[in-house]
């Protein structure tokens, strides 16, 4: 095979979660679907036959060799030659302009926020959504969790879902310890935990504790870390690499506006109760107040 002098830079200099990120763009849907799996765990490459990465991801024998050749790779026994030599085979992050002396445009930004919406939107199962929104619908009590980069996310779904479900738990809640606020988790609730930028310790312990206590954990992340899938019991992954310092959060926030606006509508007339009623005590304060 002739590579291009691109492909040929690329292979000389690119980790192979470099060359992932950099051809996103370019790819068809199947091998962004195989794109997806590595740029959650490269790691897998050291030790899954090509049949079985393909398997995984859900695409043919051929569709994982088109992806390889796209990469500038000889073949899958290249790649992962590379892998098994480079022992770190976290993803890298992008390049941003602002901290390399460059200037981001309007239009740039716009362009890069409208592409996390596509990837985010374009790799969701749409029985996925679903099973999260059965699982919401379905619990007696709704933990919504969040700590760091992901408490704001946390505060914004319990302001939607509080509309229409009667009893949600906000972890933390300021001034109150979270195990003494946690007791009272049991197996018929529903956990809704933003893991977004590093991962706390007590993110962790919360997860934990979910699953011991037979909870049903839904995550939503931006990235997949060490542990995730064993602690959720569904995963939904907001994409937000680049293209400023500070990532991005629109997919994640129209990921959880989606969510939530699905939870109302599944829940039918009793959110509708609820709202209705919501509405006449604001009616009724402002009544008052004007008194």
């Amino acid at each position: 095979m002739i590579l291009s002098a691109g492909t040929k830079a690329m292979e000389k200099t690119f980790h192979i979660a470099q060359r992932l990120l950099s051809t996103y763009d370019e790819m068809p849907r199947g091998e962004r679907r195989l794109a997806d799996l590595l740029l959650e765990d490269v790691g897998v490459l050291g030790y899954l036959t090509a049949s079985d990465l393909a398997d995984q991801a859900g695409v043919s024998k051929a569709t994982a060799a088109r992806l390889f050749r796209r990469l500038g790779y000889h073949g899958y026994r290249d790649a992962q030659r590379e892998v098994r030599e480079n022992k770190s085979t976290k993803a890298a992050a992008p390049e941003v302009p602002a901290l390399s002396g460059g200037f981001l445009s309007p239009g740039e930004y716009l362009d890069a926020e409208v592409k996390h919406l596509v990837r985010t939107f374009e790799t969701l199962p749409a029985e996925q959504m679903s099973e999260a929104v059965e699982i919401l619908c379905r619990a007696a009590k709704l933990w919504v969790v969040g700590f760091g980069e992901g408490y704001p996310l946390a505060l914004f779904a319990r302001a939607l879902l509080i509309k229409v479900f009667p009893d949600i738990r906000m972890i933390p809640l300021s001034g109150f310890p979270v195990p003494e606020e946690f007791a009272s988790i049991n197996p018929e609730d529903a956990v809704l935990a933003f893991g977004v930028g590093r991962r706390t310790d007590e993110f962790r312990n919360v997860i934990g504790s979910s699953r011991r206590a037979g909870a049903k954990v839904i995550l939503v992340t931006n990235s997949i870390a060490a542990g995730d899938k064993r602690g959720a019991d569904l995963i939904l992954r907001g994409r937000s690499e680049g293209p400023t310092v500070f990532g991005s959060m629109t997919a994640p926030l129209s990921l959880v506006t989606y969510l939530c606006a699905r939870v109302a509508t599944r829940t039918g007339d009793s959110a509708q109760r609820r709202l209705d009623h919501i509405e006449s005590i604001h009616s009724q304060w402002a009544e008052e107040s004007s008194k």
